[in-house]
């Protein structure tokens, strides 16, 4: 067993998009990513899929997600479940924050193919 305390997160910041790893491998996960993160109001993730499922649970704030050619609408409270390899976005009406989850060592690809290396999952 290990703790990773929140002292120790490093936030990385891109496009209104603020992402903190608190499982990765580097502190300690074997089997599952997990991040916290916050996003702007009026912000949005990339387009992009990963190659296993991701699980997002909504703590705060509320928007919309596309995944493929469906839209759907968050709350707080709400989790969302993107397949894998499918092209998604997530886009913040307000301030949001959530806690994201997957299995640990999946791609993460924007859909031109590029792979992204996110530094919040080392």
């Amino acid at each position: 067993m290990s703790v990773f305390r929140k002292d120790q997160n490093e936030v990385h910041s891109l496009h209104g998009n603020h992402i903190a790893g608190v499982a990765t491998p580097t502190s300690g996960a074997k089997q599952v990513e997990m991040w916290h993160g916050r996003m702007d109001a009026n912000s949005a993730t990339p387009p992009h899929s990963h190659d296993t499922e991701e699980v997002v649970l909504f703590l705060k704030g509320s928007g919309r997600a596309t995944v493929a050619d469906t839209e759907v609408r968050y709350h707080a409270g709400d989790t969302l479940i993107l397949p894998a390899g499918h092209v998604h976005q997530i886009f913040a009406d307000t301030d949001s924050e959530f806690v994201s989850a997957s299995p640990s060592g999946g791609t993460v690809k924007l859909p031109d193919g590029v792979v992204l290396d996110l530094p919040w999952r080392r």
